[in-house]
């Protein structure tokens, strides 16, 4: 059946499905809008559409390896899931915080907008709210703590730089909708009660990423 659905693809679609498969092993989200750097504007994932189309074939294929592909239309959003366990990326603290507050951020923003709109942030309200929720033992982050931990978040597809560089607290980000699936309600609440308990230090997390970081 595999052999099939793949065959139907012409050399060019067969080509684009092996990146693709690739792209989701890698980063592990895919959403259906992207900021065009050259365009300067929102437009839709061809990526997305092309699993879409194809979605039995990319199913049925990542299901061989151990994967379950995963879809949220309601957020537009695909991604994998090993149906093992394994593969989760393994956080450092400072890098688990800024994911939550991240996640904090979309939450809070998401209830003014409809979803069609891309959720904007700049980097200096990213530290404001670390500051205000106290969740940082140091009065500020150095900006390589910032710089490499936006850095790996965005390496998931989890967040997009508009402009800049990732330490200018004038960078703006976009949040995507795939980070409400990177983290569970569980390490949330997790991370929300050491935050409230002052004297509790917040754990590394290990997140719906891929990898081993």
């Amino acid at each position: 059946m595999i052999e099939e659905l793949y065959g139907n693809l012409g050399m060019i679609e067969q080509e684009i499905f092996q990146r693709i498969v690739n792209l989701l092993l890698g980063k592990t989200f895919i959403v259906y809008n992207v900021y065009d750097e050259n365009k300067k504007t929102t437009v839709f994932n061809p990526d997305y559409r092309f699993i879409e189309r194809n979605l039995e074939l990319f199913e049925k294929y990542l299901r061989l390896g151990g994967w379950n592909l995963e879809r949220n239309d309601n957020y537009e959003v695909i991604y994998i899931t090993s149906q093992y366990g394994y593969n989760k990326m393994h956080l450092d603290k400072f890098t688990t915080v800024i994911l939550y507050i991240l996640r904090l951020m979309y939450e809070q923003k998401r209830e003014n907008i409809n979803l069609t709109e891309q959720i904007v942030v700049n980097v200096s309200e990213i530290i404001s709210t670390l500051n205000e929720i106290g969740a940082y033992n140091k009065k500020k982050p150095a900006l390589t703590e910032i710089r490499q931990a936006l850095g790996t978040i965005a390496k998931f597809n989890l967040i997009q730089k508009i402009d800049g560089k990732y330490e200018d607290p004038e960078t703006k980000i976009i949040i995507l909708p795939s980070i409400l699936f990177a983290i569970t309600a569980e390490s949330i609440t997790k991370i929300n009660d050491s935050i409230k308990d002052t004297n509790e230090e917040i754990d590394e997390e290990e997140v719906e990423m891929n990898g081993e970081e």
